[in-house]
């Protein structure tokens, strides 16, 4: 992305959200994610085929919010700053940040299809990772990604790298959830939600769990992907109770 181009998106975006003008942020949201669906396509024939996905409604009012804002600066700061080729594992944290907007965003589904030369077998996977195939396969339930292919080869190569990074392997495996949680209730995910979240209470023997972490400074962290899980959690709950509420005030009306 050229230097004129970002400041000039970079501009149209502060302008869309200081106004909350829907119309420009639907647009710019729409331009980045375009931008990024076509980058992955045309930067990584090496690696993909395709992608599939169901087009977004944006019925969905999380555009709107400032987690998105922050989306869309990231995203646009790494366009700017993207240099090409990307290793595996820098190629896997860009494509599970798509995937995780995307399914911020309201999507409903997305599939990536891979050149077979870029897919492991099970075993090799399981070989590179140092586990037992069966091991394997519960890392699989779990989210390590896992295409359907008529041939042995179904494990991207950078599903190795991305499952051994402590951050990206649970973000991997909250797209994984994402994905089935679109089937879900609002009041059923609240309901899920809250038992990690006493799941955690129950690990860290704190009733809050922010006290254990605010004392804690989570960058000096060997594996700091619990403090990340127990915030995310506790956002997507915030976003749910709050949706909930504001139904009940239109039902009430």
């Amino acid at each position: 992305m050229s230097t004129a181009l970002y400041e000039e998106t970079k501009n149209a975006i502060s302008e869309a959200y200081c106004n909350q003008d829907k119309t420009k942020i639907e647009k710019e949201t729409s331009l980045i994610f375009n931008q990024l669906f076509v980058t992955m396509l045309s930067s990584f024939t090496d690696r993909l085929i395709g992608i599939h996905l169901k087009p977004l409604d944006y019925k969905n009012d999380y555009f709107l919010t400032a987690k998105n804002r922050e989306n869309l600066s990231d995203w646009l700061n790494r366009f700017h700053s993207m240099e090409l080729p990307l290793t595996n594992l820098e190629f896997g944290k860009l494509k599970v940040d798509f995937e995780d907007w995307y399914y911020q965003l309201g999507g409903v589904e997305m599939e990536f299809l891979y050149r077979e030369d870029y897919l492991l077998k099970p075993k090799q996977a399981s070989k590179q990772l140092g586990i037992s195939t069966v091991t394997l396969n519960k890392y699989i339930k779990h989210g390590l990604e896992c295409v359907d292919t008529t041939s042995h080869h179904k494990i991207p190569k950078h599903a190795v790298d991305i499952w051994k990074d402590p951050v990206y392997s649970i973000k991997t495996q909250m797209v994984f959830q994402a994905k089935i949680h679109q089937k879900q209730t609002t009041q059923e995910r609240i309901q899920e939600i809250n038992q990690e979240l006493l799941e955690f209470q129950i690990k860290f023997k704190a009733v809050n769990c922010l006290e254990v972490f605010k004392n804690i400074n989570i960058h000096s962290l060997d594996d700091p992907s619990p403090y990340y899980e127990w915030r995310d959690l506790e956002e997507e709950k915030e976003i749910l109770v709050s949706k909930l509420i504001e139904e009940a005030k239109a039902g009430g009306k």
